[in-house]
């Protein structure tokens, strides 16, 4: 048994394990993520993978004017970037709950 302010080994190997088991199963979950963005009101709408790679690209043929060029690229562009902030929202979402345990664990460690 442990006076309090000792360090339990143990019990700190048990918590290391089960921080790794945590990591490994959210890095498996993280690579899965995709989010979507859209631009124009819909009119271009994209898919981003947990990368933010862009995966899928629709236009409507609303704004598939060739002789506006510059507004497509702009709402792709827009649409891209909607995508990847979402993509990145999950990822914080699914990543904080393990920083928080991390954090407390961690917390308990100090004496």
């Amino acid at each position: 048994m442990n006076e309090p302010g000792n360090l339990d080994i143990s019990q700190l190997l048990q918590g290391t394990r089960q921080m790794n088991q945590h990591l490994a199963q959210a890095t498996e979950d993280l690579k899965t993520l995709t989010a979507t963005g859209a631009a124009g009101g819909g009119a271009v709408r994209v898919r981003v993978d947990s990368k933010g790679v862009l995966t899928e690209l629709v236009i409507s043929r609303a704004v598939a004017d060739p002789a506006n060029a510059q507004g497509l690229a702009d709402l792709v562009l827009a649409a891209v970037r909607d995508a990847q902030g979402a993509i990145a929202a999950q990822q914080e979402a699914q990543l904080l709950p393990m920083l928080q345990m991390i954090q407390s664990q961690l917390g308990g460690l100090q004496g």
